[in-house]
This record gives C-alpha cells, structure tokens and sequence, in this order.
C-alpha cells in the first residue's frame, strides 16, 4: 500500500508585544553605553539606523517576560488541531522544533505533550536554525510513508530574543551584535497526517525536500553552548557574511533544482521565503524571476512589520497567503530558505 503525508491544518501565533526600531536602539544604547565614548556610541547608533533601513525592518514583536518558548507554540498548536479538526489525543508524534527551546534537555516536545493532553504522542526534538520547519516536515514525511506513525504535530515556539546580544563594548562589535536588533518571536503549528489519496500519493512534487549547505561556516550565524567559539546562551551573527553565504547557497540551489528537467515546467501556485529583508525584493525574487522557472508572482513579505521570525517563516507566510485568499486547497506551494548563512533548502508540496 502506497502511503504519503498531507498538510490537515496548520497555526499560527504573533505576540501582542510591539517593538519598534527606536525600542531596540535603546536597548542597543542602554547595555553598551557603559563600554563607550560619546561619540563611538553615536556612531553605532547611527551605524544601526542605517542598516535597519536598508534591511527594510520597521516594527517586530516581542514575548511578554512572563511569556515562555512553548506557551506561545501551545497557542500555535490550538489554532492548527483546530484547523485540521483533530484532538490532541489522535497526534502520536510530536516534533518539536526551532531555535528556542524550554530545554537542552529533555526534550521541550515534553512541555507540549503534557499541556495539550496528546497523551498518546511520542515526542523528539529538532533544530537547524531556520530550516528547522522544513527538516521537521521531511522527518515526519519519511516517518508517516514508513507507517511508523499516522498523526504528526510540528510546533516551533520562537522567543529568540532572549539570545539577543545588545552589549557592544566596541563599534566593531555591531558587526556580529546587528542581527539581535531585526528578531521578532513568533509561533507556528502543523499537523501531518497519512493519506493514500492518488493526488498526494502520486505526486512526484509533493513532499520534496533539497539542501546545499557551504562546509565549515557554521560559526556565521550561531548560538554558542559548549564549543571552541561564541558566548553561551547568546546569538553571534555576522550579518554581512551571513547574508552573502545565505544568498549564493540559495541561489545556487534554486538553480539546481528548478532548472532541473523534473522540475523546471512544473507550474506553481504559491511561493514562499524564508524573509530576510528587503534583499529578498531585491535579488532573490530578480533572481528566479530570471532563472526562468514557473513561480508565480504573489510572495507577500512580512518582513518590516515581523522583523526575523526564524523557523516559523513557512506557517506564517502560509497564513498571509490564506488570509489574502491566494493560498488553498489544492495548491502546489515552493518554499525557499536561506539558513545561518550557511545553508540554504527548498521545499514542494501540495497542500
């Protein structure tokens, strides 16, 4: 019996929190005021002006203090059980997955299995940085067609601000401190469950998953634990390199796999990127514009209101696109993602 995995319902969570570009510079002012002359701290103030209003970021939102990782993911999942019309008692997987967790150990899907009552789940974790949503999805994928499971529930509950490093001691530091000042928290949820439907089963477009990863730059974007580099527990970035790694692993993949013959014909509903700024409007989109594959032309960024939402890019800009009334039933979807700089993946399905 063939088997595959489809989308039954997804979620998603933005808190109520609104930080503005003049919120995070005075934050940037307060922690590094104390390390600074005058004029050097004009200068990164300044300096971070300037690039924010390159990247196009405006506006983001921020948990409330006593609001944690997996209570926003909870609110996520709600909305996604709610959408597919199941109960927490018919999961028997959940993934969760994302950068911010409850813990290094035990798994924070724990956290979740508990609060929603999915007293018949097994549990794992998962993380690659922004890619993390798309690794998940490909882990169930495989793990519903081998009917392992039949009911899998991906969360990832983003309070990535809580890394965030807003202490330079140098004006050179801003160079890997910036990054903090552009992430929003966020929320998304999303219930994959088996069906032997023909247009699932007998899509080869559907639930394929490519990566290209550059060897040896994971010190470009990185949370340090326990390793020869980083401050534990907080987000070393360097921007500029990030973004140009990001960007030619990306542009190389989508090379790669949409002007493959398998590929480059297909004719696809909706696009959507892992949004990093308005770098997207002005290369990544000329880009496969030129590239001459069938992708249409409806991304919608989010970007300057949500600011760096991490792993949850996909379910968020699904959501938008389900809202505006362009994303449905039936629909076959593209999702582009550059990682930390040092990967990029792409993923199809239909939904």
């Amino acid at each position: 019996m063939r088997i595959a995995s489809r989308i039954g319902g997804f979620g998603i969570y933005i808190p109520e929190r609104k930080i503005t570009n003049e919120d995070v510079l005075q934050k940037l002012v307060d922690a590094s005021k104390g390390y600074l002359s005058k004029e050097d701290l004009d200068t990164i103030v300044a300096k971070s002006k300037h690039k924010l209003t390159k990247a196009g970021n405006q506006t983001r939102f921020w948990c409330q203090e006593d609001q944690t990782s997996t209570d926003i993911a909870r609110l996520a999942v709600d909305k996604a059980l709610d959408d597919a019309g199941i109960d927490a008692k018919d999961i028997d997987l959940i993934i969760y997955t994302g950068m911010s967790k409850a813990f290094v150990e035990p798994a924070t899907a724990h956290v979740l299995r508990h609060e929603i009552g999915a007293l018949n789940a097994n549990v794992i974790d998962t993380q690659d940085a922004c890619t993390s949503f798309i690794k998940s999805m490909e882990i169930a994928d495989s793990l519903i067609k081998t009917g392992r499971y039949e009911t899998v529930l991906i969360a990832a509950g983003e309070r990535t601000y809580d890394w965030a490093d807003f202490t330079c001691k140098t004006v050179d530091e801003l160079t890997w401190k910036f990054g903090a000042l552009t992430i929003g928290d966020a929320a998304g949820a999303m219930v994959l469950q088996r069906t032997e439907d023909p247009q699932y089963v007998d899509n080869p477009k559907h639930m394929r998953f490519f990566y290209k990863l550059a060897d040896g730059e994971y010190a470009t974007c990185h949370i340090g634990l326990n390793h020869r580099f980083g401050e534990r527990y907080r987000l070393n970035s360097h921007s500029s390199k990030l973004v140009r790694l990001g960007m030619q692993m990306i542009m190389e993949l989508v090379v790669e796999v949409l002007q493959h013959e398998e590929f480059k014909e297909i004719q696809y509903d909706n696009l959507f990127i892992h949004d990093i700024g308005k770098i997207i409007d002005e290369m990544v989109l000329p880009f496969i514009r030129e590239a001459k594959v069938c992708i249409p032309d409806n991304y919608r960024s989010y970007y300057p209101r949500l600011g760096n939402i991490a792993s949850v890019s996909l379910p968020v800009g699904m959501e938008t696109a389900r809202e505006a009334g362009v994303f449905k039933g039936g629909n076959l979807a593209i999702y582009v993602c550059p990682a930390a700089g040092v990967q990029g993946g792409i993923t199809s399905f239909l939904y």
